[in-house]
């Protein structure tokens, strides 16, 4: 027997922006990619398969009967998009979280779809905050192993302490990792968001990115950059940028994880 667990690439968090007070939205956070997940007696494929996780996020990453596969042929055993990126803007609302990874549909593998256990969407990922930060994430229940990346946060009103970028919502063993401080001063930079871990060690589960905080809504000299969002774990969104003031430099969205496949046989 064999079976294949197949994940998505997760998307690129958004770039924070740069603009006036009240008038800077924080990147979104990227969405995760989806879930496939077949069972199969050895004897119905062939003795060599050919796997490509190099799709990035929004293409698809693929078990296949051929080297030159793409994502629509009938070579397909297995096959799984990733997320998308969140977006950036300059409007007072924050960037718009990225499109989970679609689920599978029996076109997309045809020489699978006969033994399909799970074929799950992604986790889309969190919108970035206006002039606080965004909401924060839930973590998926539909049995997906991976999350999105959270939004960035936004610029304040002058004379404000900046926002904390979005955090991941967790409880029991699992951890909840925050977003990146806001700028707590004029001259202090905002913090970083988190990268996404593997919460409980041994455990197939992972965290996307955390967003980046926003600057001091009067920020000057060193306080002039917005928090990067963080990179996300394998197959999960990566976080938003965090904004800044005009004359600054905008929080980076963190990169989504790439897509990853696990053949198990027995």
């Amino acid at each position: 027997m064999c079976h294949i667990l197949l994940v998505g690439a997760g998307g690129n968090g958004g770039n924070g922006v740069v603009g006036a007070n009240s008038f800077a939205g924080g990147g979104g956070g990227g969405g995760s990619g989806g879930q496939t997940s077949i069972r199969f007696p050895l004897w119905a494929v062939p003795d060599t398969l050919f796997v490509s996780t190099a799709g990035q996020a929004g293409n698809g990453s693929y078990v296949a009967t051929s080297t030159t596969s793409s994502t629509t042929n009938n070579t397909l055993i297995a096959a799984q998009s990733g997320g998308n990126g969140g977006n950036g803007t300059t409007a007072p609302a924050g960037g718009a979280g990225g499109t989970a990874g679609a689920i599978a549909a029996a076109g997309n593998m045809p020489l699978g779809w006969q033994w399909l256990q799970q074929a799950l969407a992604g986790h889309a990922g969190v919108a970035g905050g206006s002039t606080t930060g965004g909401t924060g994430q839930a973590l998926p229940t539909s049995g997906l192993l991976v999350t999105s990346g959270t939004g960035g946060a936004g610029l304040p009103a002058a004379a404000t302490a900046g926002a904390a970028g979005t955090n991941l919502v967790a409880t029991g063993a699992f951890s909840q990792p925050a977003g990146g401080f806001g700028g707590s001063t004029a001259t202090t930079p905002p913090g970083n968001g988190v990268c996404g871990i593997q919460p409980i060690p041994n455990l197939l589960y992972f965290y996307g990115g955390t967003g980046g905080g926003s600057t001091h809504g009067s920020a000057t000299g060193a306080g002039l950059f917005g928090g990067n969002g963080g990179g996300g774990a394998p197959g999960c969104g990566g976080g938003g940028g965090g904004a800044c003031l005009t004359g600054g430099v905008a929080g980076v969205g963190g990169k989504g994880g790439p897509a990853f496949c696990i053949i198990t046989c027995w």
